[in-house]
C-alpha cells in the first residue's frame, strides 16, 4: 500500500470517527419524547389554574410532581436532591406545562466540585430557560437560555453573584413573556432577555414549558473533558453526599389551558392553540407586544404588581432600572475589564456582560438538561465533516 493510499484510508477514518462523535453528540445531549417541530405531537397537559404554589417542606406533592430519575426526600429544609455516588441525578418535573408567566423557586444549592443544581424550563421542541449553580462557585449562579436546542454558538450563557448560594436558601425568579425574559435573585433584576435580541426572536424561548428541578455530577470522571472543566473540576464521591435543598415553588400561568397544542412545525408562539373552558381566554395567545398587567390579566398597560404578588413586566419598550438589554448585571459585582459603570452603580458592559461569553455547558443526563445541542443542527454537522472527507480524499489521492 502506498503512503498516498495509507494517507487517504486514515483520512477516511478520521472523518467517519468526527461524523460518529458528531451524530452521537446530538443525541446524547438532547432530549424530548416528542419534538413538535419534527412531527406532529399529542397535546401537552396544561396547567388549568392561573396560579400554582408548593411548600416542600410540608412534603410532597405528588399530583402535580412526577419523578424523572432517582429518589427525592422531604426535610425541614425542603426537597432534597443529593448526589451521593456515580450515575446520582435525582430529577422532578411538573406534570402539567405553563404558557409564558412567571417561576418562582426558593433554592440552596449542593456544595461540592464539579456538582450542577438546576432548575430548568423547558418545552418539547427545546426551548429552554435555566438557572444553573456549579459546586465549587458558592458565591455565584448562572442563567441561560436555548431556542429550539440552538447550539451554533456558546454566548448566551451569564454568571450572578449570590451571596453564600449553599449556606443560605434564596429566591431565583423568572419572569417570562412574549416579549421579554426577566431573571431576578431575592427580587432583583440580574438579567434581562428580549425577544428581538435573540436572533430576531428564533432563539427566544416561545414554547409551554415545564419546570425541572435536578441535581447531577459534570465532574463525573467518565464525563468529556469539556463537561469537567466547566463544571469545576473532577467530583470525589467520597466527598459527599452533595444536595440541594428546593423549599418551595409557584408558578404563574399566563395562559392557564387544560392542554396546548402545536398546530404546525414551525416552533412559534403563534403555533400554540390554547385549550381551555375558561370563557375569558381566546384560542389563541395575544398578538407579540400585547400589554399584561397583574399576572398577565390585567388591563392593557397597566404594570404588574411587586414580585411578592406575582406581577408581569408589561412591554414598554424598556426594561427596568437596573436591568440592561441582555445583560448580567449585579450591583455586587466590579465592572470587570470591559464594563462602563452605569448610572445605577451596577455594571453596563460593551460585550453583552463581562460574565457573559463562551459559557459551554457541558453533558447532563439527559433527564435533566437538553439543549446544548440540536437534532436540527445534525444535517448540518454532517454535511460539514463529509465535505471534508471529500476535500481530505481529494487532497491525499492527488486529484486536486
Amino acid at each position: 500500500m502506498s503512503i498516498m493510499t495509507s494517507l487517504s484510508w486514515n483520512s477516511v477514518r478520521f472523518i467517519l470517527g468526527l461524523v460518529g462523535w458528531l451524530v452521537s453528540l446530538v443525541t446524547a445531549q438532547t432530549w424530548t419524547s416528542c419534538n413538535p417541530t419534527v412531527q406532529s405531537c399529542p397535546p401537552d397537559v396544561g396547567l388549568a389554574a392561573k396560579t400554582y404554589a408548593v411548600d416542600f417542606r410540608n412534603g410532597p406533592d405528588h399530583s402535580h410532581w412526577a419523578p424523572v430519575a432517582g429518589a427525592v426526600t422531604y426535610t425541614p429544609l425542603g426537597a432534597a436532591f443529593t448526589v451521593a455516588k456515580k450515575g446520582d441525578s435525582p430529577t422532578l418535573q411538573t406534570s402539567w406545562y405553563f404558557f409564558f408567566g412567571r417561576a418562582e423557586v426558593r433554592v440552596r444549592a449542593a456544595p461540592g466540585t464539579g456538582i450542577v443544581s438546576c432548575v430548568v424550563l423547558e418545552s418539547d421542541d427545546l426551548d429552554e430557560i435555566d438557572w444553573e449553580w456549579i459546586g465549587g462557585e458558592p458565591y455565584e449562579v448562572q442563567t441561560n437560555y436555548f431556542g429550539k436546542g440552538n447550539t451554533t454558538t456558546y454566548d448566551r450563557g451569564g454568571k450572578t453573584y449570590v451571596h453564600d448560594a449553599q449556606g443560605a436558601t434564596h429566591n431565583y425568579t423568572i419572569d417570562w413573556t412574549p416579549d421579554v425574559i426577566t431573571w431576578y435573585v431575592d427580587g432583583t433584576a440580574v438579567r434581562a432577555l428580549a425577544y428581538r435580541d435573540a436572533v430576531g426572536g428564533k432563539n427566544f424561548p416561545q414554547t409551554p414549558v415545564r419546570l425541572r428541578l435536578g441535581i447531577w455530577a459534570g465532574g463525573d470522571s467518565g464525563n468529556p473533558n469539556g463537561t469537567i472543566d466547566w463544571a469545576g473540576g473532577v467530583t470525589n464521591y467520597t466527598n459527599g453526599p452533595f444536595t440541594m435543598y428546593v423549599e418551595s415553588v409557584s408558578v404563574t400561568n399566563l395562559h392557564p389551558a387544560t392542554s396546548y397544542a402545536y398546530s404546525d412545525l414551525s416552533g412559534s408562539w403563534a403555533s400554540i392553540t390554547v385549550n381551555s373552558t375558561a370563557p375569558s381566554l381566546t384560542s389563541r395567545i395575544a398578538p407579540l407586544g400585547s400589554k399584561v398587567g397583574a399576572s398577565g390579566h390585567g388591563p392593557a398597560g397597566a404594570r404588574g404588581g411587586e414580585l411578592e404578588s406575582g406581577g408581569m413586566l408589561e412591554d414598554d419598550n424598556s426594561y427596568p432600572s437596573s436591568v440592561y438589554k441582555d445583560v448580567t448585571v449585579s450591583s455586587d459585582i466590579a465592572g470587570g475589564s470591559t464594563g462602563v459603570a452605569s448610572p445605577m452603580g451596577r455594571t453596563k458592559i460593551n460585550n453583552g456582560s463581562s460574565t457573559i461569553g463562551s459559557i459551554s455547558r457541558g453533558t447532563a443526563p439527559p433527564n435533566l438538561i437538553s439543549g446544548e445541542s440540536s437534532a436540527l443542527d445534525v444535517t448540518k454537522n454532517v454535511r460539514v465533516a463529509i465535505g471534508a472527507m471529500a476535500l481530505l480524499l481529494a487532497t491525499s489521492t492527488g486529484i486536486i
